[in-house]
């Protein structure tokens, strides 16, 4: 767990997931955000994120940014995070917004902050192992405090519906400047990276407060100096002013690695993470593979025992149903 009182972890819970609408509904017919299902029982995506972010800062600094829409989701954790770290968007604006919104807060109670963001929507088989690259990470910022850190993970094949780092040089050891992005690249093309060097991008990044809040104001100042200003006078970030629902109603979406990262590749560290079972579960077919292998495994939730049974939607139940239909439909 990092020592410095400075450091804060953000988890980035606010996105629809309707790449997987056709498993996420729930007995009423609803469409439930991934974050917030369960794979093969035991606690919610968001849960282990969570999680995930108290094994690398203290509780009282994780926070997690989600959607007022979705609170009859995210409000199934109360006990998980601390009540005033949780971030409230009117509505989801994409990433970009998501991070600036969390900025403008944390940086109101903590001038100093530095932040590592983590998506809320990830599965990972050996967390310890991304726990370490992630403290890792944040030790190589203290003395480049100047730069974004991006984690890389080693891939484990060559899978054309993710997102390649591409970093200037091939050193699995340490951290490096980054050469270019591939996003979704054909499976021919994506074995080129790979053989290049490539990272699957995780999409956990880190980076001062300051720092990042200076390249808001840079690349998107209309959002930045509102986002700040609305921020400003708005004592509880668990519940959004009528001005900040305002205000997201008219401010262009953002991307952050998109629409930001990749306008600043000079400023851009990205580090190895060694092969840890990481999936960003992005699709059907990656979710039933992971399910799969989940139940390949026998008890592969072992570690998350303490959780007990689940209350969420099971991703894996899901696939067995979708499985089961396909077979009929085939018969």
């Amino acid at each position: 767990m990092q020592n410095n009182n400075h450091t804060w972890a953000v988890v980035l819970a606010a996105g629809e997931g309707k790449r997987l609408a056709s498993l996420t509904a729930d007995e009423a017919g609803r469409h439930v955000p991934k974050q917030f299902c369960s794979l093969h029982g035991g606690p919610s995506l968001f849960g282990l994120a969570l999680k995930r972010a108290s094994a690398i800062v203290p509780a009282e600094r994780v926070c997690a940014v989600v959607a007022k829409g979705h609170e009859q989701w995210w409000g199934q954790h109360p006990h998980e995070i601390q009540p005033h770290n949780l971030i409230v968007q009117p509505r989801n604006r994409g990433t970009g917004n998501g991070v600036l919104l969390t900025i403008a807060y944390i940086l109101k109670r903590d001038p100093q902050a530095r932040l590592i963001f983590l998506p809320a929507d990830h599965h990972v088989l050996d967390e310890d192992g991304l726990i370490q690259a992630m403290s890792a990470m944040l030790s190589r910022m203290s003395a480049q405090s100047g730069k974004i850190f991006m984690l890389g993970i080693e891939p484990d094949g060559a899978d054309p519906e993710l997102g390649y780092i591409i970093p200037q040089k091939v050193d699995q050891q340490r951290a490096q400047g980054v050469r270019h992005f591939v996003e979704k690249p054909s499976r021919g093309v994506a074995s080129k990276l790979i053989q290049e060097g490539g990272l699957w991008n995780s999409g956990i990044f880190a980076a001062t407060g300051s720092l990042l809040l200076e390249l808001f104001k840079m690349r998107f100042p209309d959002n930045a100096h509102a986002i700040v200003a609305a921020t400003a006078k708005i004592a509880d970030p668990t519940n959004p002013s009528w001005a900040l629902g305002h205000l997201y109603g008219r401010i262009p979406e953002i991307d952050f690695s998109s629409h930001v990262l990749q306008f600043q590749v000079a400023d851009l560290q990205v580090l190895p993470a060694p092969h840890c079972g990481w999936s960003d579960l992005g699709t059907p077919l990656r979710v039933a593979e992971r399910a799969r292998l989940l139940s390949g495994n026998g008890n592969a939730f072992s570690a998350n025992d303490s959780f007990g049974g689940t209350a969420f939607l099971d991703l894996a139940d899901a696939v067995s149903r979708t499985d089961e239909r396909v077979a009929q439909v085939a018969v």
